[in-house]
């Protein structure tokens, strides 16, 4: 409703439209899961007028389908995003989530986070998309996050050549699947030389080890 206000204000008053403009930040957020999410709109109602946004937060509101032509051609807008922020209420394509982060080539920092609580996940096989177009990306923070999208993030990551730009990571391991499969194994291998900080917390006890 709050949108639907905002974008038509912003298409009768040039004055907000301007405004709009100028805006750094935007936060998107949703507390109650059982109501429908809105992200989806977001794009469609002021994509057109946030030509300077640098920091984009989804919090809990991507709910609905993402249409491919409308959704991720308007998200393009954004060009400036330099920090995004998703965290997760419910299972999400991972096709989605790639084209979400696709959509902004400055991006230099990426945060995500799942709020599942431990329900099971509905994710389709990963598509690997190329990510030549993210060539800033120098931080990666991921907390709590399923099992199976987690391993299809260290997949899309590790085999896109971005790992090779990343020098900060923080993990907050969600099970001990994260360790004992070996997959974060992999994502630090990857990000080994050029890694300048890492934040793991491993549970106790663990004979888990990381060596350089």
């Amino acid at each position: 409703f709050q949108l639907c206000r905002l974008a038509r204000a912003a298409w009768t008053f040039p004055a907000v439209s301007d405004r709009l403009a100028s805006v750094r930040s935007v936060i998107l957020r949703q507390d109650d899961v059982d109501e429908p999410g809105f992200a989806h709109v977001f794009p469609l109602m002021l994509g057109q007028y946030l030509h300077k946004v640098e920091y984009l937060s989804f919090g809990n509101c991507i709910l609905q389908p993402l249409h491919r032509n409308l959704f991720f051609g308007m998200l393009r807008k954004l060009r400036d995003v330099k920090h995004l922020e998703i965290s997760l209420s419910s299972p999400v394509n991972f096709a989605d989530f790639q084209r979400i982060v696709n959509a902004f080539p400055r991006l230099e920092e990426l945060d995500i986070a799942d709020s599942l609580s431990g329900k099971p996940s509905q994710l389709t096989p990963p598509r690997l998309f190329d990510l030549p177009c993210l060539p800033k990306l120098t931080t990666v923070r991921i907390n709590e996050l399923l099992s199976d999208f987690f391993h299809d993030l260290v997949v899309w990551l590790s085999s896109s050549g971005v790992c090779n730009t990343i020098r900060r990571l923080e993990i907050s391991p969600y099970s001990e699947y994260y360790l004992e499969a070996g997959i974060v194994d992999v994502l630090l291998a990857r990000t080994a030389s050029t890694l300048e900080h890492l934040r793991m917390p491993i549970p106790e006890p663990s004979t888990y080890s990381v060596l350089y």
